[in-house]
């Protein structure tokens, strides 16, 4: 019982760095369309690649302490995933970043003696409970996959995203650098929306635990795409 304590406190301080990573990133993403521009030039490149020189300037002090070459290549691919979204999808937050900003400011003062809520659902110490992986955060990609061909409108065609996601569990960590992009446009086509920080949390940890992480992708995908199937 002793051990867990420390353990369940290190998952919720890797959940939050991670949200912290995509929100901050999100709102330089808004607000500066130079740095977005050299974020979104290092898709499917390496750290050492010179189109990747400018985003050092952008996320070296964002990577988190003791970083390695493999943990700070997961932060660069999902920072270049999404500063190559569109732009409207931006602009959708703008003012939600705003108001948050404003209302943290009236609240925080009134909450002396008392935990101030997070804004960031991986902050809940709840959230630990139950969860197999030692940095569950959200949706995994596989289950954006599904929820592609789910979705209402423009969606993906089955046989196309259950080759994608077989592709994608089957890659080494440089080939999950490289293919994750085609695959992330294919869902924000649909309007699927894309869990960041899992997907980063996914990253960080593929090299050690690829094959848990494609188990749960691939379980998530066909337990939502199963619904394909029977309608």
């Amino acid at each position: 019982m002793t051990s867990q304590a420390p353990e369940a406190g290190k998952r919720r301080g890797r959940r939050a760095s991670y949200a912290d990573f995509v929100r901050d990133i999100e709102r330089l993403c808004r607000r500066d369309p130079g740095s977005r521009a050299a974020l979104r030039a290092g898709l499917r490149r390496d750290l050492d690649h010179p189109r990747v020189r400018p985003m050092h300037r952008l996320l070296t002090t964002r990577l988190p302490e003791q970083c390695d070459d493999r943990t700070a290549q997961a932060h660069y691919t999902v920072a270049s995933l999404i500063a190559a979204q569109p732009r409207h999808a931006f602009a959708l937050d703008r003012e939600d970043d705003e108001d948050t900003a404003g209302e943290q400011d009236e609240r925080v003062p009134q909450q002396s003696g008392g935990s101030a809520e997070g804004t960031a659902p991986p902050e809940d110490g709840s959230s630990d409970v139950g969860l197999p992986d030692s940095t569950a955060y959200g949706a995994s990609f596989g289950a954006a996959l599904g929820q592609a061909v789910t979705a209402k409108g423009a969606s993906m065609r089955l046989s196309a995203a259950e080759s994608r996601v077989n592709l994608l569990t089957r890659q080494s960590v440089r080939g999950i650098h490289l293919h994750l992009p085609a695959a992330v446009n294919q869902v924000r086509a649909t309007g699927t929306p894309i869990d960041w920080g899992q997907l980063l949390a996914d990253l960080v940890d593929w090299p050690h635990r690829s094959g848990r992480i494609s188990r749960r992708w691939l379980q998530d995908f066909y337990r939502i795409t199963a619904r394909v199937d029977q309608g």
